[in-house]
């Protein structure tokens, strides 16, 4: 039995001991979380037959002990049968500290391709600090 404990002992100890309290290596498509996202095709001032596509989103930092700036996001645009016909990037250059979020309003990219019905967001890279 004590031969038993102990080898569990080990067991345990060992498993522990890959646990480290070194910070973890800052990773930006990971932490960073996209929701709330809002699209929707609107008019351009003075040019009310073209329209222009405008996002709404919000970037939840997920991350414990990193804080991410220039964000580079891609917006995917859809048709109806989920195909993607059209991207942009864009870059948030707000500044997203650990466990918090911002929301980012009323980004305007290009004109909307007439088949679009749908659009995402997702982070493709930042700069943390």
């Amino acid at each position: 039995m004590k031969v038993s404990c102990f080898f569990l002992f080990l067991l345990v100890l060992a498993c522990q001991s890959g646990n480290h309290n070194d910070q973890s290596e800052a990773n930006a498509v990971h932490d960073l979380l996209i929701d709330r996202v809002f699209w929707k095709p609107i008019a351009t001032q003075g040019h009310p037959d073209s329209l222009v596509n405008q996002h709404k989103f919000t970037i939840t930092n997920t991350s414990n002990q990193h804080s991410y700036n220039q964000i580079q996001v891609c917006f995917n645009y859809y048709d109806a049968n989920y195909h993607r016909i059209d991207s942009a990037k864009y870059v948030v250059s707000q500044r997203v500290e650990p466990r918090s979020a911002v929301t980012i309003n009323q980004v305007q990219m290009g004109e909307v391709n007439p088949a679009t019905r749908s659009s995402t967001v997702t982070v493709e890279r930042a700069e943390s600090n």
